[in-house]
């Protein structure tokens, strides 16, 4: 479980929270990579560019525990229909040509990771038909240029929004609707996930 936000306090690590919670009531292992709290250094050095190395032993374990999950969650706020700086690093860091993917011949790629699901969560203040309208720069971005080409085959992802002038039953909802989410993917067989914010074809 990734999670980006710079404020311990906001809704977005609440969020993760309630991720790592449903997991956890399953007996499921949940690692939380937090990675403002964890002091992530999204900046990508010479070092790694064009390698498979890793520059630091943070980034090294991000990667490893990455490679080893069965899920991956991503929690997240958007800005300016993206993702925070924070979070692109650790996708140009972590996922990168020869650890999450590779390209064979021809130019297609081969997904590299063991998970096959993956649960995007997102904090906003504009709604799907905002995203729509912008062709969902964001849904694309995680779904086909990210996860799909790692061979993650199957992306869910669940809208809290808008977040601006929410109150707490609203907050409780999404909450609730996050750890459900979680507890559905650990718990469905690979190929069945189902839910309102799923993506389309």
């Amino acid at each position: 479980m990734v999670v980006a936000h710079p404020d311990p306090g906001s809704l977005t690590r609440a969020l993760a929270q309630a991720a790592v919670n449903a997991a956890g009531s399953l007996g499921v292992h949940a690692r939380l990579q937090d990675l403002y709290a964890d002091g992530f250094d999204p900046r990508m050095p010479a070092a790694e560019v064009g390698t498979t190395e890793f520059a630091d032993e943070l980034t090294a374990r991000y990667a490893a525990e990455v490679l080893a999950a069965d899920v991956l969650v991503f929690v997240h706020p958007v800005w300016f229909f993206h993702l925070p700086a924070m979070l692109k690093g650790w996708v140009d860091r972590v996922l990168r040509d020869g650890v999450a993917y590779e390209v064979v011949q021809g130019g297609a790629t081969r997904g590299l990771l063991r998970a096959r699901a993956a649960l995007v969560v997102n904090t906003a203040n504009s709604g799907p038909a905002a995203e729509a309208y912008l062709g969902d720069p964001l849904e694309r971005f995680w779904r086909d240029v990210v996860l799909g080409p790692a061979g993650v085959s199957e992306v869910q992802r669940v809208r809290c929004a808008p977040v601006h002038g929410s109150e707490g039953g609203q907050r409780d909802a999404w909450l609730e609707e996050v750890g459900a989410a979680v507890s559905a993917m650990l718990q469905a067989p690979a190929g069945t996930l189902t839910g309102g914010n799923a993506p389309g074809p």
